[in-house]
């Protein structure tokens, strides 16, 4: 079987793990980036090419898109989905994901534990509505965003205010949360494949940092959840349509919130503290979903 898998990291981790469970259980992988394919539509016929060459030839598509990539590597999503080739996780789950308010609204219509959140226009009435969500201090997080960057702490009405004013001057769409102090640096981070938990660890933040981002210095340790947190995961991922996933909680005095979804988590640290095999897992998955896929057409 002839696997695709779209990223711009080839030599990274999760990746190279990836090629390496596809051909251990003896298919091909390719690595694409995504910026290296051609969509038509219309004209002598819809198809995408890849520096020149057809691309189609695949059996399903793992897609790997980070932040950068996510835009236009959603439009390849597409296109392979459109042509009738299985993907792991749709283009339109990934990109409600990747909307952290659209993707936190998702799941509390769906009846899932999340932290009370604002988004303004303007900071006008700001001080109106945040006693809504919780007290200071509160975090600002960017709708777009990963490995905790763009995400600021801020403490008093004036800051919180002056943020949020020249936020909005710039055009820059930010979500707003109260702090959560008994979570402050440590959260939990589950991986679901194909509906299953399969590997989950603790994440704790270094000294002096409150985001505990691997990315950020954290550390991670390998832990055993409560079937509450392992329902909980699932249904994200149910809720936003997505079939791998990194789901990201927060232990509070409350019971568990969903912090966020990643539609293409990395799993380095979560592999090397879980000896569990991640990579061979989304392998199987993938390999799985194309086996039981019904051919639609080429779209031509």
């Amino acid at each position: 079987m002839k696997i695709a898998i779209l990223s711009r990291g080839p030599d990274n981790h999760s990746t190279r793990s990836l090629v390496e469970a596809a051909e251990k259980a003896g298919h091909t992988a390719i690595v694409y980036d995504p910026f290296g394919f051609y969509l038509q539509i219309g004209g002598n016929g819809n198809q995408i090419t890849y520096h020149g060459k057809p691309a189609d030839n695949c059996d399903v598509v793992i897609p790997r898109l980070s932040s950068a990539t996510a835009r236009y590597g959603g439009e390849v999503v597409n296109q392979y989905e459109w042509l009738g080739i299985p993907v792991v996780n749709s283009a339109h789950a990934i990109a409600d994901a990747r909307h952290k308010f659209r993707s936190l609204r998702i799941l509390a219509q769906h009846g899932l534990p999340i932290p009370p959140s604002l988004t303004v226009g303007s900071a006008t009435y700001l001080e109106d509505i945040t006693h809504e969500i919780g007290e200071y201090p509160f975090i600002l997080k960017p709708f777009y965003g990963t490995h905790g960057m763009g995400v600021m702490l801020l403490d008093t009405p004036t800051s919180l205010t002056s943020t949020v004013d020249a936020l909005c001057d710039m055009h820059r769409d930010y979500i707003i949360q109260s702090f959560i102090a008994e979570a402050a640096g440590v959260d939990i981070r589950i991986l679901v494949v194909g509906g299953k938990v399969i590997a989950a660890m603790k994440r704790r933040a270094v000294n002096g940092e409150f985001r505990a981002n691997i990315h950020q210095g954290a550390n991670g340790e390998a832990i055993t959840i409560t079937e509450e947190y392992k329902q909980i995961a699932t249904a994200a991922t149910d809720a936003l349509q997505l079939n791998i996933a990194g789901v990201d909680l927060l232990q509070t005095k409350n019971g568990p919130v969903i912090l966020e979804v990643n539609p293409s988590p990395g799993f380095e640290e979560l592999q090397a503290v879980s000896g569990i095999d991640i990579a061979e897992a989304m392998i199987a998955f993938a390999v799985q979903l194309a086996e039981n896929h019904s051919p639609k057409g080429t779209g031509n």
